[in-house]
C-alpha cells in the first residue's frame, strides 16, 4: 500500500505494550489501606470518593444519591462525573454503600511519576479537604535530581479556592527545558514541629521554603522523608475516567506522617500524557487503522488509533481497514494503472502518476493534511507525530525538516502548500489550510473535540 510508504517517516515500528496488571489497593508501609474510607459531615459523605463524585463533565450537582429508606427505589445519579455514589435500601443514611466509575481504592497508583505536556495545561484545585495547611501546587522540569527552589513553578497559590483553574502552555514557556515534567506540593510546616504552621502562618510559598515548609514530589524518591521502599506515600495518582489526558493528584502533606485520607490537597492537570505517551505507534490493525498515538490508560501505555474505518476512496489507501486497497466499485482503473508503479516515500499513485496526496486537500483550521487525510496538527492534542529528523513547528502545526536546519520537509519544501513532493517524508505533515474538508476531516474534528474536552469547574 503506497500510503504506508508515505507515513513511514511518521509512524515507527509496532510498539508492544505490557498488559496492565489487575488493580491492587495501595497500602502505606505499615499496612494501612489507602485512601481511608468515606466519613460523614453535615449529613454528607466526606473523603476522596466524594470529592471525585463532584468532578463532572457538565455543570450540575455532584453524583451522590440521597438516602434510600425501604422500600425504595433508590436514586442513582445520572451525571457524567468521575465517580458515582448512591445508597441501597436501609444502608447508612449518610455514607453510600455503592460506588461506580473512578474507584479511589482500586484505581489509584503511584505512577506515572513524570509526564509529557501535549496541550496547554489546565491546573485545577479540586479540594483542600479539612487540611490545616494551605499548600501550593505546581510543576518542575525532570532532571534526575531534586529541583532547587528556584526551579519550582507554582501554579495553585495558597489562597486559591476549590474550582480555581489556571492555564499554562508549558511547551511555549521559557522555563520548560523541553523534556518531561513532574508535579509538586509545598507546605508551610514548621521545621521540627510536625503538623504545625511555621510562625502561625499556614499559607505556603516557595520563598518561605528556606526556613519553613517541605516539598513533596510526584517522583517519590525525591521526597524529604524518602527511605526507599518503606517511604511514606504522600501522593496517589488517578487517570481520569471521563477526560483524556487528565490526571488527579491526591496528597498527604505532613512530613514523616499521614492520616491517609489523601484530601489534604486534591488537584488535577489536563493536557498531559504520562512519560512515553503522545508518540506515534502501530495499533496492529490493517490499513489506515494501524496508525495511532500512544496514550496513558491508568498507569499503562496503550496505542490508540487516529483513524477509523471509512468507505474506500480510490486514493491508494486501505480506508476500510480490511487489508485490501481500493477494492471498491469504481477503483478498477486506479488499481490497474498503479499495479506496477512504485512511488517515492510521501507520494501515492493515482491513475499511474505519483502525486503528493495532500495537493488540493483543504483542511479546517487546527488540522493538517497527512497522506491525504485531515488530522490534528502536530502541535495539537492527539495530533500527528513528526518522524525521525523532523520537528514540530508549534506555531503552524507543520512538521519541519532536519533539526538545526531551515529546510522544510513538507511537500515540495514550501510549508506543505503543494509542490512536487520531493524528498523523504514529503506530504506526511503538510501545513494547515483554511476552511472546508473532506468527510474524514469532519470525523477527526469530532474525535479531537471529544478527546480534548475539559470538565468545567464543578457545581457545589
Amino acid at each position: 500500500m503506497n500510503v504506508a510508504r508515505a507515513l513511514a517517516a511518521v509512524v515507527p515500528a509496532v510498539l508492544v505494550f505490557a498488559t496492565p496488571a489487575a488493580a491492587v489497593p495501595l497500602q502505606q508501609p505499615g499496612g494501612a489501606a489507602i485512601p481511608s474510607q468515606l466519613g460523614c459531615a453535615g449529613g454528607q459523605p466526606t473523603g476522596l470518593a466524594a470529592e471525585l463524585a463532584c468532578e463532572c463533565a457538565t455543570a450540575g450537582p455532584c453524583n451522590i444519591g440521597p438516602a434510600c429508606p425501604s422500600p425504595g427505589p433508590c436514586v442513582v445519579p445520572q451525571g457524567s462525573c468521575e465517580t458515582t455514589l448512591y445508597h441501597q435500601v436501609n444502608d447508612n443514611t449518610c455514607i453510600p454503600s455503592v460506588l461506580a466509575g473512578l474507584d479511589p481504592w482500586q484505581d489509584g497508583a503511584l505512577t506515572p511519576e513524570t509526564f509529557t505536556p501535549t496541550c496547554p495545561l489546565t491546573f485545577e484545585l479540586v479540594s483542600r479537604g479539612t487540611a490545616r495547611f494551605r499548600n501550593i501546587f505546581g510543576w518542575y522540569n525532570v532532571t534526575g535530581q531534586r529541583p532547587t527552589t528556584a526551579e519550582l513553578v507554582p501554579m495553585i497559590a495558597c489562597d486559591a479556592s476549590a474550582g480555581t483553574e489556571i492555564i499554562l502552555d508549558v511547551r511555549n514557556d521559557a522555563r520548560w527545558s523541553g523534556g518531561e515534567i513532574g508535579f509538586f506540593l509545598a507546605t508551610p510546616e514548621q521545621h521540627g514541629s510536625s503538623g504545625q504552621c511555621a510562625g502561625g502562618d499556614c499559607c505556603a510559598a516557595v520563598d518561605r521554603l528556606a526556613t519553613a515548609g517541605h516539598v513533596f514530589y510526584s517522583q517519590r524518591d525525591l521526597n524529604p522523608d524518602a527511605v526507599g521502599a518503606q517511604s511514606i506515600i504522600h501522593l496517589i495518582v488517578y487517570d481520569s475516567a471521563i477526560t483524556a489526558r487528565k490526571f488527579y493528584f491526591a496528597w498527604e502533606d505532613t512530613l514523616g506522617a499521614a492520616n491517609n485520607d489523601f484530601t489534604d490537597l486534591v488537584t488535577s492537570v489536563s493536557g498531559v500524557e504520562c512519560a512515553g505517551g503522545g508518540t506515534a505507534c502501530d495499533t496492529g490493525a490493517p490499513g489506515m487503522c494501524r496508525y495511532g498515538v500512544t496514550q496513558c490508560q491508568g498507569a499503562a501505555i496503550e496505542c490508540v488509533g487516529v483513524f477509523g474505518a471509512t468507505g474506500e476512496s480510490c486514493d491508494g489507501a486501505d480506508n476500510d481497514c480490511d487489508g485490501m486497497t481500493d477494492e471498491g466499485l469504481g477503483c478498477e482503473n486506479l488499481v490497474g494503472e498503479c499495479a506496477t508503479v512504485t512511488c517515492p516515500a510521501g507520494l501515492i499513485c493515482k491513475m499511474g502518476q505519483c502525486l503528493d496526496p495532500c495537493v488540493n486537500i483543504q483542511c479546517s483550521p487546527g488540522l493538517t493534511c497527512l497522506s491525504g487525510a485531515c488530522v490534528p496538527g502536530c502541535n495539537q492534542c492527539n495530533g500527528a507525530v513528526c518522524g525521525t529528523d523532523r520537528t514540530c513547528d508549534l506555531d503552524t502545526g507543520d512538521c519541519r525538516g532536519d533539526p538545526g536546519s531551515d529546510a522544510d520537509a513538507g511537500a515540495g519544501g514550501d510549508g506543505g502548500n503543494g509542490g512536487d513532493g520531493g524528498g523523504p517524508g514529503a506530504g506526511c505533515c503538510s501545513g494547515s489550510r483554511a476552511a472546508a474538508g473532506n468527510g474524514l476531516a469532519v470525523l477527526l474534528v469530532a474525535l479531537g473535540l471529544l478527546l480534548r474536552r475539559r470538565a468545567p469547574a464543578r457545581a457545589r
